[in-house]
């Protein structure tokens, strides 16, 4: 690297990695003109404070330079989302994340990720149910069909309570609730507000 050379890419992955964990000081100390020959992959002169600061800028803008960053796995970790959540917000909000390598994990920076989880708070895999995801098999990349479940676990929710003779709908299912479980006001809470029965319900409602 030098002054007037093109960036190269174990450069760029440099200042990827370390300023926005480290700051911007660190990636200076780290290939400014102050950090020893040939230290750095190909260095043979450092490049300048004002050199370094525009190409960060470039690259991050104005902001994001000093806070955190997250691998993809460890955002979801952080904040209870998935990775299908994440990558809708990230399409939604026109955002770039960036890599540690071509094939690296995927770098997001925390003012991101705070754009992603305001996003995310409204955005309701079932607005209806103000769900992020199927309250059966947790999905949220399948269509929600009704009562909180997704179409292939209403489909099987369904099917078990017609073959064992009750109803589908809310209302009338709360009702055989009632007659037949005495412990279940959970449940008839949950069928009041138009979603499913929890699956132990269920089976203990159709083995009856």
């Amino acid at each position: 690297m030098g002054l007037g050379k093109h960036w190269t890419k174990s450069e760029m992955c440099a200042l990827l990695q370390g300023a926005g964990v480290y700051g911007l000081a660190w990636f200076r100390r780290k290939c400014g003109t102050s950090y020893p020959e040939g230290d750095w992959p190909g260095a043979d002169q450092g490049r300048s404070d004002a050199s370094i600061r525009h190409k960060a800028y470039r690259m991050y803008g104005t902001g994001g330079l000093t806070r955190g960053s997250y691998t993809l796995a460890q955002a979801c970790k952080r904040t209870g989302y998935t990775r299908t959540q994440f990558e809708r917000a990230r399409e939604a909000l026109a955002q770039k994340w960036k890599r540690t390598s071509p094939t690296g994990p995927f770098l997001i920076y925390e003012e991101q990720l705070d754009e992603m989880t305001c996003w995310l708070q409204v955005d309701y895999w079932s607005k209806k149910h103000r769900l992020y995801n199927c309250i059966r098999c947790g999905t949220d990349t399948r269509p929600h069909q009704s009562q909180g479940l997704c179409d292939r676990c209403f489909g099987r929710y369904a099917h078990r309570l017609i073959r064992a003779g009750f109803p589908v709908g809310c209302e009338a299912l709360a009702l055989c609730v009632r007659e037949h479980l005495e412990d279940a006001a959970e449940a008839i809470e949950q069928l009041s507000r138009g979603r499913a029965v929890p699956d132990e319900v269920l089976v203990r409602l159709t083995r009856r």
